[in-house]
């Protein structure tokens, strides 16, 4: 897991980037996912000649994958992310969030956080490709779970929508397919200069001397353990 703050933006972006690489370069894989379209009875209305066409159009095509603010909406296919929520976990916050100590000697704060990340897949209207993207960010996000949780995304969920235009950020010829990823990453910050105390001095005199109304309390000698 990384130390610091996580970026989950910025990690499943490089998730999903690494998910699409590797799968262009594993025919097999890529034929696992659309296996469906072979098996009978669904064979009869697509077959092994429509999953060699679903692979052509994705090997052949560069899909970006870019964060909300980068878009260009002229830019098909293509995968955008876009924060949806991030809030600290209460069920998870403690008292001081104290973490423990850095080599720099500074005590170390931590915070558990919640991030919901929306990721738009867009592509032409015609055809199917907006179900091919759908299906194929689908399992690179459970084949590429373990690089989520190297890059410090925990507890990762996904639901999806079905496909709309989104007349807001699209062009009339694009069509997207929602997702939204959910995680949970803990994020660490130096605090203060961590202080040690090597001793403490306690009045063991105290007690008795409030219960025999002794005002006098100033001149007892205090014992000093730690010495």
């Amino acid at each position: 897991m990384t130390d610091g703050f996580v970026l989950a933006q910025v990690a499943l972006q490089k998730v999903i980037q690494a998910g699409l690489e590797e799968l262009k370069q594993d025919r097999s894989a890529f034929n696992t996912i659309f296996r469906y379209y072979t098996d009978s009875p669904i064979s009869a209305d697509y077959g092994t000649e429509y999953v060699s066409n679903i692979w052509s159009w994705f090997s052949t095509k560069r899909i970006p994958v870019v964060q909300a603010w980068g878009f260009n909406t002229a830019r098909v296919p293509s995968v955008s992310l876009h924060l949806a929520m991030e809030q600290e976990d209460e069920s998870k916050a403690a008292v001081g969030d104290h973490f423990g100590v850095s080599e720099d000697d500074y005590d170390v704060s931590t915070g558990v956080f919640n991030v919901n990340v929306d990721i738009g897949l867009h592509t032409s209207k015609e055809g199917d490709e907006v179900l091919w993207m759908y299906y194929i960010i689908n399992y690179i996000l459970f084949k590429q779970k373990r690089l989520a949780e190297a890059l410090g995304l925990r507890l990762q969920t996904f639901s999806a929508s079905d496909y709309n235009k989104e007349s807001k950020y699209m062009a009339d010829n694009i069509w997207t397919r929602w997702l939204r990823y959910r995680c949970t990453v803990e994020n660490t910050w130096d605090d203060q200069a961590h202080v040690e105390f090597d001793d403490v001095a306690l009045d063991l005199d105290v007690q008795s001397n409030l219960e025999t109304g002794d005002d006098n309390i100033q001149d007892h000698t205090r014992t000093t353990i730690g010495d």
